[in-house]
């Protein structure tokens, strides 16, 4: 009988003993990383890592009956060996290509110049780790703001294929430019069978790659919650006493320790002060404390959510603004960013547009002004800006990062085709004629 031991010097399993040795050495970015990671992934998709689960099950036991003369007349009650490899070959996988796309992220951070933001990269794959150190506040932030960017995705057209395998249906999405034999052959190696072919959609956020959303998400909820949290850590009064009382066992600021079980010293010592009180086998808390604890937590709360969404959708927002699509397609902000968004995808905005700034409508305005009006990314973005922002134009040049007076003549330029003029005139003043 196949032990578990000789399942992990499996060939295939060298990829994982790889992705383990190279992700623990990461701990800051480093662009060398990136050709090793690159390249691991790659091997990692030809050995089947990402099939579907019954797929790599079935891979597995194919691998190891290559190099096994064991009697697999109990192959059942060894099935639970294979789904152990199959799990550490999809999340070793999941792991590469996170800290692949946190890498990428990363150079793009390094280059707005936020180099702060770039050291709460998950680099090391592990972007659990940066959301249990954000704490249950990063974790909501997160969670809300993974549902907006999925929920405001385009659809586009795909195909929807039935494969069955192994007794089993699998539904498999495929590209209208990808082969789908090809595909399937990959994914669940011999023996799969296409049974039927339709048409179909599938939903495409503003960021398609699920890797980089995670990377760069976690990596500003992270950033968000520690500001956040350094913000509001000193507390007057009591508060401020039941606070340092946690600190000194380790434990984060306003938790309702009267709602967790255990940390029997802890509570000890908030009695002895007066802030818990036992009834009982229950705690009862203060009732000044646990009002304002709450308030903190509350606001701690909302406001690790609003400065998350500002630090995903601000960039994103000011680099739509001042490129236009050619510009945007040879340079892009973040991997897999769409070099024009759809009108789902502008819904996100209205997370900017609580700031004061009707960021959807002045986006939908400038893009589709993009290759009418005889203007640059930053002119058409500073003229829209001065049309409808509310801003004057010392502001909106100091923000896009041209010449006041550019700024102001890239408005009569918008002005006098809005009127039907050609604004010749101007466009010479612009560039400099």
């Amino acid at each position: 009988m196949i032990s578990e031991k000789d399942l992990e010097v499996l060939p295939s399993m060298a990829y994982v003993q790889k992705a383990n040795a190279l992700l623990k050495g990461i701990s800051a970015y480093d662009e060398e990383n990136v050709g090793e990671l690159e390249a691991l992934k790659e091997r990692m998709g030809e050995s089947g890592f990402n099939s579907p689960f019954r797929g790599l099950v079935q891979k597995t036991v194919d691998e190891a009956d290559e190099l096994s003369e064991a009697d697999w007349a109990d192959l059942k009650k060894q099935m639970g060996y294979f789904r152990y490899i199959a799990n550490l070959k999809k999340y070793s996988l999941a792991r590469v290509s996170i800290a692949l796309d946190a890498h990428r992220v990363a150079k793009g951070f390094l280059k707005m110049g936020y180099s702060d933001i770039a050291n709460h990269l998950p680099l090391d794959g592990n972007h659990i780790r940066l959301l249990m150190d954000a704490g249950d506040d990063g974790i909501i932030a997160y969670r809300e703001l993974s549902d907006k960017v999925e929920q405001a995705s385009e659809r586009k057209g795909c195909f929807i294929a039935k494969v069955k395998f192994n007794g089993e249906t699998e539904t498999v999405q495929v590209a209208d430019n990808e082969n789908l034999e090809l595909k399937v052959s990959k994914m669940f190696g011999v023996g799969a069978e296409v049974v039927s072919t339709r048409p179909g959609f599938k939903r495409v956020p503003i960021i398609s790659s699920k890797g980089v959303r995670i990377s760069l998400l976690s990596s500003i909820v992270h950033y968000a919650a520690k500001s956040v949290g350094r913000g509001m850590e000193n507390a007057g009064g009591e508060v401020g006493e039941y606070n340092s009382i946690l600190k000194n066992f380790g434990i984060r600021p306003d938790v309702r320790m009267d709602m967790v079980e255990g940390f029997a010293e802890v509570k000890a010592a908030l009695v002895k002060r007066g802030f818990l009180a036992r009834k009982d086998s229950e705690f009862m808390m203060k009732e000044g404390i646990k009002k304002e604890i709450m308030a903190r937590r509350r606001k701690r709360r909302e406001e690790t959510q609003r400065r998350a969404a500002l630090l995903l959708l601000s960039p994103i927002f000011k680099f739509y603004l001042t490129n236009n699509e050619e510009g945007r397609r040879k340079e892009n902000l973040y991997p897999s960013l769409a070099v024009t968004p759809g009108e789902n995808h502008l819904m996100l905005f209205s997370y900017i547009e609580e700031e004061g700034v009707p960021a959807r409508s002045m986006l939908k305005r400038k893009l589709g002004l993009e290759g009418s009006v005889p203007l640059g990314g930053k002119e058409l973005g500073a003229a829209v800006l001065l049309e409808g922002g509310g801003k004057d134009a010392k502001w909106v040049s100091g923000y896009i990062g041209i010449d006041e007076g550019k700024a102001r003549g890239a408005f009569e330029v918008l002005k006098n085709f809005k009127e039907g003029k050609r604004g010749a005139e101007f466009v010479r003043r612009i560039k400099g004629n």
